[in-house]
């Protein structure tokens, strides 16, 4: 008869995504993660498959979180909601601000040393999603045009998903989650003259 769990799988992967956004992946021993997350070693590998596992799922839970509430309202916004979503990267309190940067990006920076297919993946699939959503907006704010052509919008995508990756380093790297406001303003300015030549 199996055991009961003593602990909420739920909760410990929010508390495991918390722990592994602050501390990185290699950083974190597995006793740091009993204490932090309140799950055992036992069950990090019986019921995660390891810390890789774990890790895994507290990405997972990071990526849905951010597609489900700060990147959807691109989904059928414009300019307008890009703005807003970069404004909420240096905003303290927004979901996407944080002086630990963004656990996505510091995943793709740690994985260059793991080399973790699995990692790549996951990592891989979040920067995608952010480029569609951002694309999606673009055209959107395309088809109210009247006269002019927002050139490469795939390119532009691409381009202010570097973008969010470059603010998110600026934050963690000075412990600031406001630090990279300079960029923030830039790319906002941009994206403003742009909505002006509608």
């Amino acid at each position: 008869m199996p055991r009961p769990k003593s602990y909420d799988r739920q909760e410990a992967i929010e508390k495991a995504c918390l722990a592994f956004w602050q501390h990185g992946f290699q950083a974190l021993g597995v006793r740091e993660l009993e204490q932090q997350t309140g799950i055992n070693q036992f069950a990090i590998r019986s019921e995660f498959g390891g810390k890789e596992g774990l890790f895994l799922e507290a990405l997972d839970y990071y990526g849905e979180a951010a597609i489900t509430h700060e990147m959807a309202p691109m989904k059928a916004g414009g300019i307008p909601e890009i703005i807003l979503f970069f404004e909420g990267l240096v905003t303290p309190g927004s979901m996407t601000s944080s002086p630990y940067g963004c656990l996505m990006v510091n995943t793709g920076v740690e994985n260059a040393r793991i080399k973790s297919p699995a990692l790549a993946d996951s990592a891989a699939a979040y920067w995608t999603a952010l480029k569609d959503h951002f694309a999606q907006a673009l055209e959107n704010e395309q088809k109210v045009r009247k006269n002019q052509t927002i050139i490469g919008i795939e390119d532009l995508a691409a381009g202010l998903v570097s973008a969010v990756m470059g603010i998110h380093v600026q934050n963690r790297q000075q412990q600031d989650e406001t630090a990279g406001r300079a960029l923030v303003n830039l790319i906002c300015d941009m994206l403003k003259n742009l909505k002006a030549s509608t």
